[in-house]
Protein backbone atom coordinates (compact mmCIF):
# COMPACT_ATOMS: atom_id res chain seq x y z
CA UNK A 1 0.00 0.00 0.00
CA UNK A 2 2.87 2.37 0.68
CA UNK A 3 3.80 2.68 -3.03
CA UNK A 4 0.14 3.20 -3.91
CA UNK A 5 -0.22 5.86 -1.22
CA UNK A 6 2.84 7.75 -2.49
CA UNK A 7 1.48 7.60 -6.04
CA UNK A 8 -1.88 8.83 -4.79
CA UNK A 9 -0.39 11.81 -2.95
CA UNK A 10 1.44 12.84 -6.12
CA UNK A 11 -1.66 12.30 -8.24
CA UNK A 12 -4.03 14.12 -5.89
CA UNK A 13 -1.59 17.02 -5.56
CA UNK A 14 -1.49 17.50 -9.33
CA UNK A 15 -5.27 17.18 -9.69
CA UNK A 16 -5.80 19.50 -6.71
CA UNK A 17 -3.61 22.16 -8.27
CA UNK A 18 -5.61 22.12 -11.50
CA UNK A 19 -8.91 22.10 -9.59
CA UNK A 20 -7.76 25.02 -7.44
CA UNK A 21 -6.82 26.98 -10.54
CA UNK A 22 -10.22 26.33 -12.12
CA UNK A 23 -12.14 26.57 -8.82
CA UNK A 24 -13.73 23.23 -9.65
CA UNK A 25 -14.02 20.53 -12.23
CA UNK A 26 -17.16 19.25 -13.92
CA UNK A 27 -17.90 15.76 -15.18
CA UNK A 28 -20.59 15.34 -17.82
CA UNK A 29 -21.72 11.74 -17.36
CA UNK A 30 -23.69 11.86 -20.63
CA UNK A 31 -20.39 12.01 -22.51
CA UNK A 32 -18.29 9.51 -20.53
CA UNK A 33 -18.23 5.74 -20.24
CA UNK A 34 -19.68 5.20 -16.77
CA UNK A 35 -21.26 2.59 -14.60
CA UNK A 36 -24.33 4.26 -13.06
CA UNK A 37 -25.46 7.83 -13.44
CA UNK A 38 -26.18 10.53 -10.88
CA UNK A 39 -29.84 10.26 -9.95
CA UNK A 40 -31.95 13.39 -10.28
CA UNK A 41 -29.14 15.58 -11.60
CA UNK A 42 -30.08 17.79 -14.56
CA UNK A 43 -28.05 16.94 -17.64
CA UNK A 44 -25.94 14.53 -15.61
CA UNK A 45 -23.24 17.21 -15.34
CA UNK A 46 -21.69 17.27 -11.86
CA UNK A 47 -19.01 19.33 -10.11
CA UNK A 48 -16.33 17.13 -8.54
CA UNK A 49 -13.36 17.60 -6.22
CA UNK A 50 -10.49 15.24 -5.42
CA UNK A 51 -11.19 12.90 -2.52
CA UNK A 52 -8.58 12.93 0.17
CA UNK A 53 -7.35 10.41 2.71
CA UNK A 54 -10.32 8.32 3.78
CA UNK A 55 -11.76 7.38 0.37
CA UNK A 56 -8.35 7.10 -1.24
CA UNK A 57 -7.16 4.80 1.54
CA UNK A 58 -10.35 2.72 1.27
CA UNK A 59 -9.70 2.26 -2.43
CA UNK A 60 -6.05 1.33 -1.93
CA UNK A 61 -6.95 -1.04 0.91
CA UNK A 62 -9.34 -2.77 -1.52
CA UNK A 63 -6.60 -2.84 -4.19
CA UNK A 64 -4.14 -4.38 -1.76
CA UNK A 65 -6.73 -6.89 -0.56
CA UNK A 66 -7.31 -8.04 -4.15
CA UNK A 67 -3.57 -8.07 -4.91
CA UNK A 68 -3.94 -5.61 -7.77
CA UNK A 69 -0.87 -4.04 -9.31
CA UNK A 70 -0.13 -0.31 -9.24
CA UNK A 71 -1.42 0.18 -12.80
CA UNK A 72 -4.72 -1.49 -11.97
CA UNK A 73 -5.13 0.88 -9.04
CA UNK A 74 -4.10 4.10 -10.76
CA UNK A 75 -7.61 5.42 -10.15
CA UNK A 76 -8.55 8.96 -9.09
CA UNK A 77 -10.95 9.01 -6.13
CA UNK A 78 -13.26 12.05 -6.40
CA UNK A 79 -16.18 13.40 -4.35
CA UNK A 80 -19.37 15.00 -5.66
CA UNK A 81 -23.02 15.47 -4.81
CA UNK A 82 -24.53 12.54 -6.69
CA UNK A 83 -27.81 12.28 -4.78
CA UNK A 84 -26.53 9.23 -2.94
CA UNK A 85 -24.58 7.34 -5.56
CA UNK A 86 -21.06 6.27 -6.48
CA UNK A 87 -19.86 6.02 -10.05
CA UNK A 88 -16.97 4.36 -11.87
CA UNK A 89 -16.01 6.40 -14.92
CA UNK A 90 -13.09 7.74 -16.97
CA UNK A 91 -12.05 11.39 -17.01
CA UNK A 92 -9.32 12.66 -19.32
CA UNK A 93 -8.30 9.08 -20.06
CA UNK A 94 -7.88 8.31 -16.35
CA UNK A 95 -10.06 5.86 -14.41
CA UNK A 96 -12.08 7.64 -11.72
CA UNK A 97 -14.36 6.68 -8.86
CA UNK A 98 -16.72 9.48 -7.89
CA UNK A 99 -18.26 9.01 -4.44
CA UNK A 100 -21.03 10.96 -2.73
CA UNK A 101 -19.93 11.54 0.87
CA UNK A 102 -23.57 11.46 2.04
CA UNK A 103 -23.44 7.66 1.57
CA UNK A 104 -20.98 7.32 4.44
CA UNK A 105 -23.51 8.69 6.91
CA UNK A 106 -25.89 5.89 5.89
CA UNK A 107 -23.50 2.94 5.70
CA UNK A 108 -20.53 3.87 7.92
CA UNK A 109 -16.85 3.34 7.20
CA UNK A 110 -17.16 -0.34 6.30
CA UNK A 111 -20.09 0.28 3.97
CA UNK A 112 -18.17 3.10 2.29
CA UNK A 113 -15.19 0.81 1.76
CA UNK A 114 -17.49 -1.87 0.29
CA UNK A 115 -18.94 0.73 -2.11
CA UNK A 116 -15.44 1.83 -3.15
CA UNK A 117 -14.53 -1.85 -3.68
CA UNK A 118 -17.70 -2.32 -5.78
CA UNK A 119 -16.75 0.60 -8.04
CA UNK A 120 -13.16 -0.68 -8.19
CA UNK A 121 -14.69 -3.97 -9.33
CA UNK A 122 -16.34 -2.21 -12.26
CA UNK A 123 -12.92 -0.90 -13.32
CA UNK A 124 -11.17 -4.24 -12.73
CA UNK A 125 -13.86 -6.21 -14.61
CA UNK A 126 -13.71 -3.73 -17.52
CA UNK A 127 -17.41 -2.93 -17.38
CA UNK A 128 -17.14 0.67 -18.54
CA UNK A 129 -18.14 1.56 -22.07
CA UNK A 130 -20.80 -1.13 -22.41
CA UNK A 131 -24.53 -0.93 -21.70
CA UNK A 132 -25.74 -1.29 -18.09
CA UNK A 133 -26.40 -4.89 -17.20
CA UNK A 134 -27.52 -6.42 -13.88
CA UNK A 135 -24.93 -9.19 -14.29
CA UNK A 136 -22.15 -6.57 -14.19
CA UNK A 137 -23.51 -5.30 -10.88
CA UNK A 138 -23.41 -8.82 -9.48
CA UNK A 139 -19.78 -9.18 -10.62
CA UNK A 140 -18.89 -5.90 -8.91
CA UNK A 141 -20.76 -7.03 -5.77
CA UNK A 142 -18.82 -10.31 -5.74
CA UNK A 143 -15.60 -8.34 -6.16
CA UNK A 144 -16.56 -6.09 -3.22
CA UNK A 145 -17.36 -9.10 -1.01
CA UNK A 146 -13.99 -10.65 -1.85
CA UNK A 147 -12.10 -7.40 -1.22
CA UNK A 148 -13.76 -6.99 2.16
CA UNK A 149 -12.93 -10.57 3.17
CA UNK A 150 -9.32 -10.25 2.02
CA UNK A 151 -9.04 -6.95 3.93
CA UNK A 152 -9.99 -8.77 7.13
CA UNK A 153 -13.54 -7.42 7.29
CA UNK A 154 -16.47 -9.51 8.51
CA UNK A 155 -19.35 -10.59 6.30
CA UNK A 156 -21.50 -8.14 8.23
CA UNK A 157 -19.09 -5.35 7.26
CA UNK A 158 -19.19 -6.47 3.62
CA UNK A 159 -22.99 -6.31 3.70
CA UNK A 160 -23.12 -2.83 5.26
CA UNK A 161 -23.81 -1.27 1.85
CA UNK A 162 -26.81 -3.57 1.25
CA UNK A 163 -29.18 -1.25 3.08
CA UNK A 164 -28.94 1.02 0.02
CA UNK A 165 -30.09 -1.68 -2.40
CA UNK A 166 -33.59 -1.68 -3.88
CA UNK A 167 -35.75 -4.68 -3.07
CA UNK A 168 -36.94 -4.90 -6.67
CA UNK A 169 -34.74 -5.24 -9.76
CA UNK A 170 -34.36 -2.51 -12.38
CA UNK A 171 -32.99 -2.51 -15.93
CA UNK A 172 -29.50 -1.86 -14.57
CA UNK A 173 -29.49 -3.40 -11.08
CA UNK A 174 -30.59 -6.75 -9.67
CA UNK A 175 -32.90 -7.09 -6.68
CA UNK A 176 -31.45 -6.74 -3.20
CA UNK A 177 -31.57 -10.49 -2.51
CA UNK A 178 -29.48 -11.27 -5.59
CA UNK A 179 -26.94 -8.59 -4.73
CA UNK A 180 -26.62 -9.79 -1.13
CA UNK A 181 -26.08 -13.34 -2.44
CA UNK A 182 -23.31 -12.07 -4.76
CA UNK A 183 -21.54 -10.24 -1.92
CA UNK A 184 -21.74 -13.38 0.20
CA UNK A 185 -20.40 -15.50 -2.67
CA UNK A 186 -17.41 -13.18 -3.11
CA UNK A 187 -16.77 -13.12 0.63
CA UNK A 188 -16.95 -16.93 0.88
CA UNK A 189 -14.79 -17.56 -2.21
CA UNK A 190 -12.59 -14.50 -2.88
CA UNK A 191 -10.60 -16.14 -5.66
CA UNK A 192 -13.71 -16.43 -7.84
CA UNK A 193 -14.28 -12.66 -7.77
CA UNK A 194 -11.54 -12.06 -10.32
CA UNK A 195 -13.17 -14.41 -12.86
CA UNK A 196 -15.07 -11.45 -14.31
CA UNK A 197 -12.20 -10.80 -16.77
CA UNK A 198 -12.62 -14.12 -18.60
Amino acid sequence: MRANAIALVTLVASVSASVAEDRGMTIDFDKLPSMHFPIGVNGKSVAVIPAFEDYAFMMFDACDAMHLTGGECAIFPMNADLNGNAIATVLGGNPVIVYDRSLSQKVGYEGAMAIMAHELGHHYCRHLGSPPNPLKELEADRFAGAAMRNAGMSLENALAMAELFDERPSRSHPAKGDRVAAIKAGWKNPISAKDCRR
